[in-house]
């Protein structure tokens, strides 16, 4: 889900274009997406744009797009984290409706990663989530480098914690000094 993508440190991006501006930067970790503005009637096209791909099997991008945003919106906070980058613009009233709308839209269609450009791009993004490595990072950087003070305050309490190491060691040294 997205959440569970940003917790891991991949980024979201909105983008202009169609469905072929989606990509994944491996090395910035930013998800490009298309910007969508999403009405009542939105479920009903795309759901009849992803029949007419099936059924004249001239390729999956709707299909995949629907799959990727599917994937990715399960809860309202999935649904904020996108809604904050820019990419869905909700003119449905209720986010609730939208969230229902992803969660459904793809009930029964059937899944194809022939597509290598899809496939790779997948790939990569199943990798860095599940990378416990990058998740820690990623939590690491947002708790205590994402504002400067944060990082003022983490830079003062390790100098702290070096100094008060200093002087227990130095303490200890003149402790076990043996006496004349």
């Amino acid at each position: 889900t997205a959440s569970q993508l940003f917790k891991a440190g991949i980024l979201f991006k909105a983008c202009e274009g169609n469905i072929s501006v989606i990509r994944y930067g491996k090395a910035k970790r930013v998800l490009h997406l298309p910007r969508i503005l999403v009405f009542d009637r939105t479920g009903d096209v795309l759901r009849s744009l992803i029949a007419h791909e099936l059924i004249s099997k001239r390729g999956e991008e709707f299909a995949m797009y629907a799959k990727i945003m599917n994937s990715l919106i399960h809860t309202r906070e999935d649904l904020a984290i996108l809604k904050d980058a820019e990419i869905i613009e909700n003119h449905m009233g209720n986010d609730e409706r939208l969230v229902k709308m992803w969660n459904n839209m793809c009930i029964n269609v059937p899944y194809n990663d022939e597509t290598e450009r899809w496939k790779q791009m997948i790939d990569d993004i199943v990798a860095r989530h599940s990378s416990h490595r990058h998740r820690w990072y990623a939590e690491f950087y947002k708790k205590f480098l994402s504002r400067p003070w944060l990082v003022i305050s983490s830079i003062a309490a390790f100098l702290l914690l070096l100094a008060t190491l200093y002087q227990a060691a130095y303490s200890g040294i003149d402790y076990y000094k043996p006496q004349n």
